[in-house]
């Protein structure tokens, strides 16, 4: 059972549907730049937040500025890490909420 579900029933008010798309990012922590851009690929995403592997360990409260390209449109949005964990790869997978529900983004959804 994933974290989004209780008793095999989704909670989330935006279903995260599995999405392969490309993303640039930078990590500010406190307010302060972490990283220079970086590059990533989403894994899942929903109006309200996305699933993305990453490259670098990555603190929960970070802020990532994004940009996302999902078909012939990018989307600039921000948002807040929520959680963060290594894969045996030693990738890292992070679940990030947006600041703002993206509805233009849930139209290419």
């Amino acid at each position: 059972m994933s974290k989004g579900e209780k008793g095999g029933k989704e909670r989330r008010r935006y279903p995260r549907l599995q999405a392969l798309y490309l993303l640039s990012y930078i990590n500010k922590e406190g307010g302060v730049q972490k990283t220079g851009v970086s590059m990533a690929r989403t894994i899942n995403m929903s109006p309200m937040g996305v699933g993305v592997e990453v490259y670098e360990a990555i603190n929960s409260d970070s802020v990532m500025e994004m940009e996302i390209a999902v078909r012939d449109t990018i989307y600039a949005m921000q948002g807040k890490v929520t959680h963060s964990q290594e894969k045996s790869s030693g990738n890292y997978v992070i679940g990030i909420q947006f600041d703002q529900i993206q509805k233009e983004l849930a139209k290419e959804l």
